[in-house]
């Protein structure tokens, strides 16, 4: 029985008798009867459901509960400390100039997917696509809980490159265009929060810690390493990890010393 016919798609709810006979007239007069007060239960709940899931897809799952618990005021913000994980792909702006746009689509949805799945299932949150970009953070209550973040982001950001490796293989088989990245990981402070206009906001995280990130991520195609960390992640991840020398970073006055894993 239809619950609720108001919108294109409706929920139903389907009952079972174990009657020889089936239901007789009168049970399903009854079932009719009873579908108003159990729409009434069963409907709010399947719009919650369904809105949990589009906040989780296009959010993430903790700005999205967020969200939905009515945190959507500017200047909403709390102080978050969190592994920061950046990624970006190397030639993207060459590539998408060559290439027919649905094979753009595609090319992006396999490098996000190869990247991103490793994250949520190490406790890690993407926030953000940006163009070829990807923002992640794996939050921590203490130092204890950084140092099992940063080894949580760590193996996530290997995960992401050796599931690239099977994207490019099939790619290469298909005579495509490989994929390259490039990931940067810091730990620190960031405000986690809504920044934007009166009539459009954006959950996200802010601060010098993603900067540096960023910077980071960006020493990658320089420095030839797929994946750089930060000193301050170096010296709390108990994975062994070398460091590459100081290097300038754009936005601090002192170079910065960079560290990738053991080749």
């Amino acid at each position: 029985l239809a619950l609720n016919r108001t919108f294109r798609r409706f929920p139903v709810v389907t009952w079972a008798t174990d009657r020889p006979s089936g239901f007789s007239d009168t049970d399903i007069a009854a079932l009719e009867d009873i579908n108003p007060a159990l729409a009434a239960i069963v409907e709010p709940r399947a719009i919650r459901r369904v809105t949990e899931n589009l906040l989780d897809t296009y959010l993430g799952p903790q700005a999205g509960r967020r969200v939905l618990a009515g945190h959507i005021q500017r200047a909403q913000g709390e102080r978050l400390r969190a592994v920061i994980m950046m990624a970006d792909m190397r030639g993207f702006t060459a590539l998408s100039d060559r290439l027919p746009a649905a094979e753009v689509i595609e090319l992006l949805d396999d490098y996000f997917e190869a990247v991103v799945t490793p994250v949520g299932a190490r406790k890690g949150e993407t926030l953000k696509f940006m163009g070829d970009g990807v923002l992640a953070v794996f939050p921590a209550a203490d130092d204890d809980d950084f140092s099992e973040a940063s080894v949580q982001a760590l193996e996530a950001a290997l995960e992401g490159l050796e599931r690239l490796g099977h994207v490019n293989k099939a790619r290469r088989d298909a005579n495509q265009p490989e994929v390259r990245i490039g990931i940067g990981l810091h730990l620190g402070e960031v405000i986690f929060g809504n920044v934007g206009s009166a009539d459009r906001l954006d959950f996200t995280v802010i601060g010098p810690a993603v900067n540096l990130a960023s910077r980071i991520e960006g020493l990658t195609k320089r420095l030839l390493r797929p994946i750089l960390v930060s000193s301050a992640f170096a010296r709390i991840c108990p994975r062994p990890l070398v460091s590459l020398g100081f290097h300038p970073v754009r936005g601090l006055f002192e170079p910065e010393e960079v560290f990738g894993l053991p080749e």
